[in-house]
């Protein structure tokens, strides 16, 4: 299921390094007299108990300073290959429902206030949605720089946790190239209609949940496409500044489209929706020994092993996932094509 972490992880071990320091420093200046000791451990007592009651209370300052740097092309990667696993395990998981249509009826639902006022009139899902968000909110998501409410950012709550200290990585980054309105119009009239079956099966609640968590994780996905850009436009400055002050959208459509590098991502989903949907490739892999994995995270499965495998076990045809992330692929291009075109060029 997709994740955030409330503190970024190397946050989180330079925590986990400074406490093995403490501890290993008490250790080696352990002296022999009985005074000696009694003061050291005193002197350590002292300290944990300070240290406990920062953890207590939060430590604002080491949060706020914490620094965190996305345009690692390595880690950018890394985390693309995640989201992607992400992605398909909630699409064989959301396929599992039907397309429940009633679950969007924006009349479905009506939640009174106090004296009867109406406090929320929508669908199950909107309100889930909204309500969903707003609970992240306070716990900061939406201040880090890859993350993209669809709730309007003035409808949410301020976050309870001290504010974290972001490099600027960005040009600029307002929110102004969220593309949330499309992806929830791609995700409602193409995805949904392509890995569900028609009708209602009334279980409202679990195919919600598993809409909001997808489009969170395809959010997040698609606007990861800011941070490809910007490190598309810094390997190559000058032609790229000359392409955006002309407008011309073809020329920097070609220079971002790596149609190998497409291609090969294209045929990874493939296997891994082949891999994930259906228990059959547990026992070819089995009986072959191609549990290893490679370079790019795919499980080898030789093709002759593949043209035995029954795809009617499969809840979704491979194919079919793979299509759906091409068009993913393109919603990112155009998060790409709009930074770029937007970016400012005047420190360059």
């Amino acid at each position: 299921r997709p994740s955030f972490p409330l503190f970024p992880w190397p946050f989180a071990c330079s925590l986990h390094n400074a406490t093995q320091r403490n501890t290993t420093q008490r250790n080696t200046t352990h002296v022999a007299t009985t005074a000696a000791a009694m003061e050291t451990c005193s002197t350590a007592a002292g300290h944990d108990k300070r240290q406990n009651s920062k953890r207590e209370h939060g430590d604002r300052k080491d949060s706020s300073e914490f620094e965190y740097t996305p345009l690692d092309l390595s880690s950018l990667r890394l985390q693309l290959v995640r989201l992607e696993d992400t992605i398909i395990y909630l699409f064989i998981e959301r396929a599992q429902f039907k397309q429940n249509p009633s679950a969007q009826d924006p009349k479905a639902l009506k939640i009174l206030g106090a004296g009867g006022a109406s406090q929320f009139q929508g669908s199950y899902f909107s309100y889930y949605l909204t309500e969903c968000e707003k609970v992240h909110a306070k716990m900061r998501r939406y201040t880090s720089p890859d993350e993209h409410p669809f709730t309007p950012y003035e409808f949410l709550p301020k976050p309870i946790l001290p504010a974290l200290k972001w490099p600027k990585t960005l040009r600029e980054d307002n929110g102004k190239w969220s593309i949330n309105d499309k992806i929830l119009d791609f995700y409602m009239n193409v995805i949904v209609k392509n890995l569900c079956e028609e009708g209602e099966d009334h279980h409202f609640g679990s195919s919600v949940t598993l809409d909001v968590e997808l489009l969170q994780a395809l959010s997040k996905r698609i606007h990861y496409g800011k941070f490809v850009a910007e490190i598309k436009f810094r390997k190559n400055r000058k032609r790229m500044s000359r392409l955006i002050r002309k407008a011309d959208i073809e020329g920097i459509r070609k220079e971002i489209t790596k149609a190998e590098v497409e291609a090969k991502i294209l045929q990874r989903v493939s296997k891994k929706a082949l891999a994930y949907g259906n228990p059959d490739v547990l026992s070819v892999i089995d009986d072959e020994d191609t549990s290893s994995i490679d370079g790019t995270g795919s499980t080898k499965i030789s093709r002759r092993s593949s043209a035995s495998i029954d795809l009617t076990h499969c809840k979704i045809e491979p194919k079919t996932i793979a299509k759906l992330y091409e068009e993913i692929m393109e919603l990112t291009k155009q998060v790409q094509l709009k930074y770029l075109l937007e970016r400012p060029l005047d420190d360059d």
